[in-house]
């Protein structure tokens, strides 16, 4: 039998549409260095694997955010988290170029592994669905916004530590 499934992480237009809804979250907190833009994304995707973050004591009520998102969960399994984050990288990557090919994140700074997003507007096709989603998913956007403002990328307790999603034992800190 064969089976054809889809898979957004592994798809790069639909990498482009997440990026662009975390687009304000980048503007308000960046530059931000790519991983951590990458992190954001994954989370972006899979907000039902957020109750695996080791979370400070304050934040730690954004965990019913993983059991209200169960319901996004695919019907398959999938691969451990690290193993998925790393097939997810080129297609990221191709998002990121094609946005600083756009001028909506600054070029220069993507050549040098940072984002951010430049004063030039989302599409205005895609403006109002981006909007919409991100209305419908404001507490999850939100908790996105303290990822990036609150909690460093590298070092032992950065985002790389606390997520387990990439190596942190040799960050420059």
């Amino acid at each position: 039998m064969i089976q054809l499934t889809y898979e957004p992480a592994l798809d790069p237009f639909h990498t482009v549409y997440r990026l662009l809804r975390l687009r304000p979250i980048i503007a308000k907190y960046g530059p931000l260095h790519r991983d951590h833009v990458r992190i954001l994304d994954y989370y972006h995707l899979f907000p039902y694997r957020i109750d695996s973050i080791r979370l400070t004591p304050q934040h730690r009520k954004y965990r019913k955010l993983a059991s209200h998102y169960q319901a996004t969960a695919p019907y398959g399994e999938h691969p451990e988290d690290r193993v998925l984050f790393n097939r997810m990288e080129p297609m990221q990557i191709a998002a990121l170029d094609t946005l600083a090919s756009q001028n909506l994140i600054d070029p220069e700074r993507w050549k040098l592994g940072e984002v951010l997003a430049t004063a030039d507007p989302i599409p205005s096709a895609l403006a109002p669905r981006i909007e919409a989603a991100n209305e419908r998913d404001e507490e999850l956007e939100g908790f996105l916004g303290i990822l990036a403002s609150e909690y460093p990328l590298q070092g032992t307790n950065g985002l790389k530590d606390r997520t387990g999603l990439m190596e942190h034992r040799h960050d420059a800190v």
